[in-house]
């Protein structure tokens, strides 16, 4: 069964001596399934293209797939490295996430997820990340 829920997701990118933090708050589609917790949402570009996200997070590792101008895939699991394939503004990018660690708690009406990785490219440190998700049920649904 799909219900809504509030999705808040901050993040913490730091490396070369600087630090920018992001926040996305919308509404995603939640449902559990083999398992698996699955979290269906959307997000705009500055551009104004819209990024479809699925975020699929399992007792050991964490994927995140986005479609939209391009296409995503980025794989987490703790204490290990993973090929990565990520569609940035100036064009696609191979990359290597190494995650520190995963991090997830789930209630009956809402779910937690911290995720701490680094992301490389060609041997060399991109940044380090520090990203946490939260969705909570919506009353009423």
């Amino acid at each position: 069964m799909t219900k809504k829920v509030h999705l808040v997701i901050k993040g913490e990118q730091s490396g070369f001596g600087e630090k920018d933090t992001s926040e996305i708050v919308t509404t995603a589609d939640y449902y559990l399934k083999g398992g698996k917790h699955y979290l269906f949402y959307s997000e705009y570009t500055e551009e104004r293209q819209i990024w479809k996200n699925r975020l699929t997070i399992d007792h050991d590792h964490v994927e995140l797939k986005k479609t939209g101008p391009g296409n995503s895939q980025l794989l987490f699991r703790e204490g290990q490295s993973e090929k990565c394939f990520y569609q940035s503004p100036v064009g696609p990018m191979e990359l290597v996430s190494d995650t520190k660690k995963i991090q997830f708690h789930c209630e009956k009406d809402s779910l937690k997820l911290t995720l701490i990785y680094s992301l490389y490219m060609n041997g060399m440190l991109m940044s380090d990340y520090h990203l946490t998700v939260k969705a909570n049920s919506i009353i009423g649904e």
